[in-house]
């Protein structure tokens, strides 16, 4: 599903300044101007169907400006405004091409003053049916055909009843997306028969993150009633839904839930595999199942991975049945059958070696809760654990001697069944380092730098790591960043041109620098946890394949250096010019420094603090005698000051290396 960005040209001319990220590590901004995000808080849907003309009713705050809604099955622009151009709702229409698979998709606004956090809707090969206002009364119920899609919000208090006119024997089946748009809403169902008995409920389905769904045969012909409201009755327009009515499988998932293209997946709900498409590795992507007894598709999501994983093989309970994981084995994917079900995995290493166990279970669907534990032959555990920072676990540590190894994986509660499904990432003699984004998306200045702050976790990866992109929108360009072994943290840079006015999502990537060649490790944004004392919209968490990258207006000012990469020896120096680019009356000095002075420079190396007046200025760096021989990261920002605006720019990173005393 998430695919890939095409870069899209955008034919709107792009009018609000966007200075800095806001979230940056360290950097603090008084902005004279800086542009609001649109956000979103629901989407109505039409025809949203393959091969039709859709139209999208967006509803949010600065929603003006616009200039598309971006999908990874393409674009759909905005529909020309009315008399009165609302900042509320966004109206945007295109042609779905015939081809998009049926299922869920993720959307953003993208507009002048900025772009909005991925949100997401439900391609359907149901027909739309209008939401009536009338809904909200149970009698008489709204009528609505036995086959159509409905999007919409509840109020509080009151739920929406809907009237379904079956024959005898007809199947009935009732879906619900509502959590998994990020809707707020906890929905339930009820189904009652015609003459008013309640004949199936359902709150929570395992599988469906908090959503549900429903299927009856009738008894009898007549009108059957389906009732949805909030678990707790809560309603308002952040309570909103995708309800889907007609002949369909329901389908929870998959298994294996991650996997490569080309291979089978077993569909959880129905005794039925699916082969999975030409998707490119490291996106989430639909699946749709029908069977002979149906009409119209059900619906799943999966991940495209590299390799295909080693499946668990039953009976694997303990060490003497354990499955044996082959060396070259980078997946594994497994399921708790049976309650309190432990499985056993060996591994047999013949030198000392790192392992680390990353697990996939709840950002994919799955309502397993994992606890991993890394055992000797001899019974001694060596580790354990459960969530480690967000809801899923990961396991690492040193396998101290050769010899075999055994990992056990449960579920927390000893729950299990169909969908109670686990995905574990393995990574032995590469070692894994995580990367991780603080923003799912930014906003960069035409001709101008940016500056993303990004964190870094290792798991037997020695060396400096570099970071690089690929799939940016035209016209911008990252600036490489190194890592050195000690950074848990670092700043990196992109630079858009004067010509760029394009969006997309790119996929960011770090290397050891060691070797370049070896294994590219995904940089991804990885959600914040909830704050319970600061409430916020619902977010299920995802996998995240990247980050939305997207061009505003020029900056007050812009920097950029006359060299990105530097050689000093100990004992000497070397000067930089930093050039200013304009705009405006902005003419004040620009004070050029270290971004974050808490993040100490190389020992031995020091800084002038340049500053820039008028088009250009020198920066100094000086090595003493005591400079340590590596390559160096620097992060530099211009800071700006008229009356009480402060303005801060970065420049991009440079790329430092102290060589021996002999200068080779």
């Amino acid at each position: 599903m998430l695919s890939y960005a095409p870069r899209f040209r955008c034919s709107v001319p792009v009018q609000t300044v966007r200075l800095l990220a806001p979230f940056a590590l360290g950097l603090v901004i008084a902005a004279h101007t800086v542009a609001q995000d649109p956000t979103v808080d629901r989407a109505e849907t039409i025809n949203l169907r393959p091969g039709e003309t859709a139209e999208v009713r967006v509803h949010g705050t600065n929603l003006k400006s616009l200039q598309s809604l971006w999908t990874t099955f393409g674009e759909l622009k905005p529909a020309p405004p009315g008399e009165k151009p609302n900042d509320k709702l966004g109206v945007f229409t295109g042609l779905v091409p015939p081809e998009t698979v049926p299922g869920m998709y993720p959307y953003r606004i993208v507009a002048a003053n900025g772009c909005s956090l991925t949100q997401f809707f439900v391609v359907d090969d149901l027909p739309n049916a209008a939401l009536e206002v009338t809904s909200e009364s149970s009698s008489p119920l709204t009528a609505v055909p036995p086959a159509c899609c409905i999007q919409g919000y509840v109020n509080a208090i009151k739920p929406r009843y809907f009237g379904v006119t079956l024959e005898a024997a007809q199947k009935l089946s009732v879906a619900v997306y509502a959590r998994r748009l990020n809707s707020a809403m906890d929905p339930v169902l009820k189904i009652t028969a015609p003459d008013g008995s309640e004949i199936a409920f359902s709150d929570d389905q395992p599988g469906l993150s908090g959503d549900t769904q429903l299927q009856v045969t009738a008894s009898t012909a007549g009108v059957y009633g389906i009732e949805l409201h909030d678990v707790q009755y809560a309603g308002s327009g952040k309570h909103y839904f995708h309800l889907r009515i007609g002949s369909f499988p329901l389908v929870t998932g998959t298994y294996p839930r991650m996997t490569q293209a080309g291979a089978n997946l077993n569909l959880i709900g129905q005794q039925a595999t699916t082969t999975v498409r030409d998707v490119p590795p490291n996106q989430l992507f639909s699946v749709t199942a029908t069977d002979a007894d149906s009409q119209n598709s059900g619906f799943a999501v999966a991940w495209s991975s590299v390799a295909a994983p080693l499946m668990e093989v039953e009976p694997n309970n303990d060490q003497k049945t354990a499955t044996v994981v082959p060396v070259d084995a980078t997946a594994i994917a497994g399921h708790f059958g049976a309650v309190s079900d432990v499985d056993w995995f060996k591994v047999t290493t013949d030198v000392k070696q790192h392992i680390c166990l990353t697990t996939h279970t709840r950002d994919l669907g799955s309502p397993a809760d994992v606890v991993l534990q890394l055992w000797k032959t001899d019974g001694t555990k060596i580790a354990e654990v459960d969530d480690t920072g967000s809801t899923d676990a990961q396991l690492a540590a040193t396998l101290p001697e050769p010899g075999d190894y055994f990992v056990a994986v449960r579920e927390l509660s000893g729950l299990a069944g169909p969908d109670w499904t686990y995905d574990l990432e393995v990574q032995r003699a590469t070692g894994r380092a995580d990367v991780t984004f603080a923003t799912d998306h930014v906003v960069l200045p035409k001709e101008g730098t940016l500056a993303i702050p990004v964190t870094v976790k290792r798991f037997g990866v020695g060396g400096s790591l570099t970071i690089g992109a690929e799939g940016l929108p035209v016209g911008v360009t990252v600036y490489p960043l190194l890592l050195s072994e000690q950074q848990k943290s670092g700043i990196l840079t992109l630079h858009a041109d004067a010509s760029s006015d394009a969006w997309g999502e790119a996929r960011f990537f770090a290397h050891s620098a060691d070797n370049p060649d070896g294994p590219a490790f995904p940089v991804v944004y990885q959600s914040p946890p909830p704050d319970a004392k600061k409430p916020g919209d619902f977010r299920l968490p995802r996998i995240s394949p990247g980050i939305f990258v997207s061009v505003g207006t020029a900056a007050a000012f812009s920097l950029s250096a006359d060299q990105h990469a530097i050689t000093v020896s100990p004992s000497s120096e070397h000067t930089v010019t930093i050039s200013a680019t304009r705009t405006g009356d902005w003419t004040e000095p620009i004070a050029v420094a270290v971004t974050n002075p808490k993040d100490p420079l190389p020992a031995g190396i020091t800084l002038t603090e340049a500053k820039v007046e008028g088009d250009s200025g020198q920066l100094t760096i000086k090595a003493s005698d005591k400079a340590k021989p590596g390559r160096y990261s620097l992060t530099l920002q211009g800071t700006l000051k008229r009356e009480k605006t402060t303005i801060i720019q970065p420049l991009g990173t440079l790329i430092l290396e102290v060589s021996d005393a002999a200068g080779t």
